[in-house]
């Protein structure tokens, strides 16, 4: 292959159609620091103290190290990025002593900036999809301490971050999958006036559909 071939083989792989530049896959860091967070909830949650000081020490040395590096690389705004390391750090600062449930909570607020975050790069799974997880955590651990008002907010959020979504998941064949959600919403929305408990099962059954709804990109 020649120089110019080459050279027009790279301009077609880096540029888009309509002269846009094709946004980068997700990095396996970005990606590892969302999984330590969202595993963070659960190891919380569990009631694990060493678990979750050496997740929290795992996070904030992501936050601080190879994701850094890789969205600045993309060009994800500073500010976003410092609000990454601020929330990794407040989950830190908690871990040693805090409630359990506020760790939780400390770590979900890393995972409540996901959707920004992966919205810089190309992926198969819509990135309002890391919303409605988020959403739907937010309400099992704000019943988990009796905040209504932020129980609310949430289900408030989900209803118009799920409307967005829906046609892009059943353009994908997950009509199936969208009746469930339309279901779900429903539910959140007539339990969040009612005892905690309630919403607080019906936002577990929503992070199961949220799963299913991710797997209708993945498949």
């Amino acid at each position: 292959m020649t120089r110019a071939a080459a050279l027009a083989v790279l301009l077609v792989t880096l540029i888009a159609p309509g002269g846009a530049r094709a946004a980068p896959p997700v990095p396996p860091s970005l990606k590892t620091l969302e999984s330590s967070a969202e595993d963070l909830v659960d190891v919380a949650l569990a009631g694990n103290r060493h678990g979750v000081v050496a997740g929290a020490g795992e996070l904030s040395t992501l936050a601080n190290g190879p994701a850094v590096a890789s969205l600045t690389r993309a060009g994800v705004p500073r500010a976003l990025i410092g609000r990454v390391k601020e929330r990794a750090g407040a989950v830190r600062r908690v871990a040693a002593s805090g409630a359990f449930v506020r760790v939780a909570l400390a770590a979900n607020a890393v995972s409540g900036l996901m959707a920004q975050l992966y919205g810089h790069f190309h992926d198969r799974v819509p990135p309002s999809v890391l919303t409605l997880d988020y959403l739907d955590r937010e309400a099992q651990l704000r019943s988990l301490v009796g905040e209504r008002t932020r129980v609310s907010a949430a289900v408030k959020r989900l209803e118009p971050t799920w409307a967005r979504l829906r046609p892009t998941v059943v353009a994908a064949g997950g009509t199936k999958e969208a009746a469930a959600f339309d279901k779900h919403v429903a539910a959140m929305k007539r339990l969040a006036g009612g005892p905690l408990s309630g919403v607080r099962g019906e936002a577990l059954r929503g992070l199961v559909l949220v799963d299913r709804l991710e797997g209708v990109f993945t498949r």
